[in-house]
């Protein structure tokens, strides 16, 4: 099941070249990808700006020296998923740790969300402008569901093909703004702002130190076989006495909950999932 997900890796430190650019335009791309979402939407853009850009893609969880890349950049690509109407704790922990690095940076923001999240891209992208970095596009993708143990369930393969074709498209346009200098700035008004917090965030960032610790393994279906424990991006899983078990460290990517292949790991739902997310890459 590990190999599902190998996408996560594929994005991380490469570079994408093209006789397009030159060698003073860089751009670099901070990510974090739960079930391969956000990376999808990754791998879509830069192939639109590595027309003109010479880029490289970091995961922010990947455990490498960001430092010098955000530095070097003459363009930042920040993308991430949104949960709860607030961005993953290793996106946040990324961005603050590297304040003083976004000073004069021009930035563009993709957020990636089931469905609406109001201001998404703006929750990272005020803080980036606190920073002192310029927020030159942002945007929205809405990608499939991949909260496997909810009641909506999950899609995959073919019945992902339209959504994923439509965020392609949208990917592709928003590459073609930024090179072109249009305005594109999702999220940033009043109205987004106060709807993202008021019916999400406000509730979500009260509980969420709590909501880490709330991952469940049924011991009766686990075998200790340590797929989630290689897959978590934040260490939150070990194995003791054959059995996994969380440490309260979860960031909510749903990553284990859809690797486990004894289908043994839930979180927010009550019971495990009955079927489990497999990546857009899959489609």
């Amino acid at each position: 099941m590990i190999e599902k997900f190998s996408v996560f890796d594929r994005c991380a430190g490469t570079k994408h070249a093209s006789s397009a650019y030159t060698e003073s335009m860089k751009l670099s791309v901070f990510y974090f990808s739960g079930t391969g979402n956000t990376a999808f939407i990754v791998k879509r853009i830069v192939k639109t700006l590595s027309r003109r850009y010479e880029t490289a893609v970091y995961d922010v969880a990947g455990g490498a020296d960001l430092a010098q890349p955000l530095k070097e950049a003459d363009l930042v690509l920040i993308a991430f998923p949104i949960y709860g109407g607030a961005p993953p704790i290793p996106m946040r922990r990324f961005v603050h740790a590297h304040a003083d690095l976004f000073r004069g940076k021009n930035i563009a923001i993709a957020e990636t969300q089931y469905f609406f999240s109001g201001d998404g891209a703006a929750t990272i992208g005020r803080t980036l402008e606190k920073f002192g970095g310029t927020v030159i596009a942002a945007e929205h993708f809405n990608m499939p569901n991949n909260i496997a143990d909810s009641k909506f369930g999950v899609k995959n393969g073919e019945e992902l093909r339209k959504k994923l074709t439509y965020a392609q498209v949208k990917a592709d346009k928003f590459a073609e703004k930024i090179l072109d200098g249009k305005k594109c700035r999702r999220g940033f008004t009043l109205l987004p702002h106060a709807v993202g917090y008021y019916s999400q965030r406000k509730y979500w960032r009260k509980g969420e130190a709590e909501k880490r610790g709330k991952l469940k393994i049924d011991p009766s279906r686990c075998v200790g076989c340590r797929a989630c424990v290689k897959s978590c991006p934040v260490s939150n899983l070990t194995v003791e006495h054959g059995k996994a078990k969380g440490t309260g460290k979860c960031v909510f990517c749903y990553r284990c909950v859809n690797l486990c292949p004894k289908k043994a790991i839930s979180l927010f739902g009550k019971e495990p999932p009955k079927a489990q997310y497999k990546g857009p890459f899959l489609c």
